[in-house]
């Protein structure tokens, strides 16, 4: 009787105490108990909510559909959980995660429903304000590559469904005399704006280019009608620090889809056309044609080679450290991909993975690096030389695999290596189908294996998906690391990302940190890992374990 009672005790203390509102209701709805966190939460206290039904909190945003699915998923799952709006007392609209259980008793019967559920609206305040920060360019508040990038899929989809064209115009704007460069972009780009349609997209691209995506075009005449509009607004002086400025511009064109498939081949075939034009007509407008470019011939050779590497074993591993904010302890070391081709010399991994996710190929190349590093890790481990963890980039589209969880398995077994000495880290462009990804996530964390979303803060997604999957780590971009100390807005997104990551309770690393000031910033702002040049660059595991096997934690 005694363990009983302490059993009551100990329950009613954490139901008092937790710091999420709880709410127990009877099978019929009615509510029979409530916490403090509850009463803090909402602003209800017990007395004003005993008796009632949790309808009395709803806000209104939801439809009816919204709770028939609710309660469709508590009769046939026993419990429910999501993101919801609700009201407290004085009238406030809120954003909370709840979720609802089922309780029965041993016959099956419903003898309560359970409510747990957080405040989620700062939350959502920090990820609205990164999302701005992250998306816009700093000077003129334009769309830039990112948001850019999101835009042009969008169209993509809806000019294939509608069988129309879609442009990409590159816009190279300079002054004529010297004036400072900032305030006459912020001036140009106004001017641009105001001749372009709503439907249009306007995103800086470069130091002084300008990309424009045109819906809805029927044709190279329609492009050829705004880039000659959009030059000839720029032949009207710009107001820059209170003086009259002339702008020089030069226009290249691409179309969707003859000149390419994806964002980069086409502003890659802009950009050669806009280099025709300045050439050529300074001032004036071209259209892409294969002849300016020997970009599809690069790509082709590229995968041409690609193929023969990854069959030969032709591809080689390097390794970078993972260190603690001191710089002193290596926390785990990260396997990279390196690829020295006798016909194109060393070729990026930035040119070299697209293609092979484009393809196919990424499939065999995750494979190579899954089997050489885990070989080459258990090595270390034999030696006593290994760090803690070892890191692997694992890109979407390997995830798409049916058997990738099961290829995954394999190979640790092939190699012996331990579930708990790895890393997989994905870009969080992989969370914007969850359902999708779920599986193989909650698979792979289930063998052991730690998950990090890599270059945080340039995907966004749903908040709401990271408190759902098991992601351990942040990895801010280091992009954002680059700009450290160049401009508040930067800045303040890498303390968003910090922010985002205490509240979700996540570990936080900086990539690419190269100088003292960028650590000494990070450092201050409470992130947990480095990586970087300024510590360690990515080496041949010979040269990894001279200079840093005696340094590990």
């Amino acid at each position: 009787m005694t363990a009983i009672q302490d059993s009551g005790q100990l329950a009613h203390i954490v139901f008092q105490n937790a710091a999420e509102g709880i709410a127990i209701t009877d099978p019929q709805g009615r509510i029979l108990a409530v916490n403090d966190a509850f009463t803090a939460l909402t602003g209800y206290p017990a007395a004003d909510v005993l008796g009632r039904t949790p309808a009395m909190l709803r806000s209104g945003r939801h439809g009816r559909e919204f709770y028939a699915r609710m309660w469709l998923a508590l009769r046939d799952e026993g419990r429910w959980q999501g993101e919801i709006w609700n009201r407290r007392k004085n009238g406030e609209i809120y954003p909370e995660w709840l979720s609802i259980s089922t309780v029965r008793n041993d016959a099956g019967e419903i003898l309560h429903y359970v409510g747990v559920f957080t405040d989620i609206g700062r939350i959502m305040a920090e990820q609205e304000k990164l999302r701005d920060l992250a998306y816009h360019d700093p000077l003129t508040r334009l769309p830039n590559r990112m948001l850019l990038r999101d835009r042009f899929e969008q169209a993509a989809r809806r000019s294939l469904r509608d069988a129309r064209q879609l442009a990409v115009l590159m816009i190279e704007v300079t002054p004529q005399g010297k004036v400072p460069n900032d305030p006459f972009l912020v001036a140009a780009s106004e001017q641009l704006a105001m001749h372009l349609r709503e439907t249009d997209t306007l995103a800086r691209y470069g130091e002084n280019e300008f990309l424009v995506l045109i819906e809805g075009i029927n044709g190279p005449r329609d492009a050829s009608v705004t880039a000659d509009q959009l030059l000839k607004a720029l032949e009207r002086p710009l107001t820059v620090d209170g003086i009259d400025v002339y702008a020089g511009a030069n226009v290249g064109i691409s179309l969707y889809p003859m000149d390419g498939y994806t964002l980069d081949d086409l502003a890659t075939a802009a950009d050669a056309a806009m280099l025709q034009a300045r050439s050529h007509d300074r001032h004036g407008y071209r259209f892409y044609s294969a002849e300016m470019t020997a970009f599809a011939n690069e790509r082709a050779t590229i995968e041409t080679q690609l193929r023969r590497a990854i069959a030969s074993g032709a591809l080689e591993l390097h390794f970078q450290p993972l260190f603690d904010v001191a710089g002193s302890s290596v926390l785990g070391v990260e396997a990279l991909v390196r690829w020295t081709d006798p016909e194109l010399g060393a070729v990026e991994p930035e040119r070299f993975v697209p293609i092979a996710e484009d393809n196919g190929l990424i499939h065999p190349l995750g494979e190579w690096v899954m089997r050489r590093a885990f070989t080459q890790f258990v090595a270390w481990q034999a030696a006593g030389v290994a760090p803690p963890v070892l890191s692997l980039n694992i890109s979407a589209r390997q995830l798409e695999r049916i058997d990738f969880v099961d290829s995954v398995a394999a190979l640790v077994a092939e190699t012996g290596i331990s579930p708990q000495s790895l890393e997989f880290e994905f870009r969080e462009s992989v969370l914007s189908d969850v359902a999708y990804v779920v599986p193989a996530l909650e698979a792979l964390d289930q063998m052991g294996i730690r998950l990090s979303i890599d270059g945080f803060g340039t995907g966004f997604s749903p908040l709401g998906n990271l408190k759902t999957l098991p992601i351990s780590k942040l990895n801010i971009d280091r992009s954002f690391v680059s700009g450290i100390g160049r401009n508040q807005g930067n800045d303040t997104i890498v303390r968003t990302v910090l922010g985002v990551a205490r509240t979700l309770g996540l570990r936080v690393i900086a990539e690419g940190v190269e100088t003292e000031d960028q650590a000494a910033f990070l450092r201050n702002e409470g992130c947990d890992e480095f990586q970087g040049h300024l510590y360690g660059q990515a080496m041949k595991g010979e040269d990894f374990v001279r200079r840093f096997a005696q340094r590990r934690t």
